[in-house]
């Protein structure tokens, strides 16, 4: 009894790691894409904005920049027939990894 509990508990587990690890089209999880970081830093803006911590002048800069890194992509994948080529793929993140720190910053020097 106890090992076929055991058994069913590790395959309920092993079944629900696999939406972690959802792949779409291109092979990769689509909630680690560019666009999808994308979003998730416009939310961290909004929030920002919402709660005080950014003023609306930067918000209107990280909104400038968030808006060239799209269309960047948008270019990048048109360019290339839908995929993106890892190099383009690695100057799209070094920009968001900049633009996240950016909005950390502005985040820390409102509080």
């Amino acid at each position: 009894m106890k090992k076929s509990l055991f058994v069913l508990i590790a395959l309920v587990l092993l079944g629900t790691t696999g939406f972690s690890f959802a792949q779409d089209k291109n092979g990769s999880n689509p909630k680690m894409s560019p666009k999808a970081r994308v979003a998730r830093q416009h939310a961290r803006i909004k929030n920002g904005v919402k709660n005080g911590t950014i003023t609306k002048s930067q918000h209107k800069q990280l909104a400038q920049q968030g808006k060239a890194i799209n269309s960047q992509r948008k270019a990048d994948l048109a360019a290339n027939g839908g995929k993106m080529p890892q190099s383009d793929r690695a100057q799209l993140e070094k920009e968001q990894n900049a633009r996240s720190q950016e909005i950390k910053a502005d985040k820390a020097s409102n509080q």
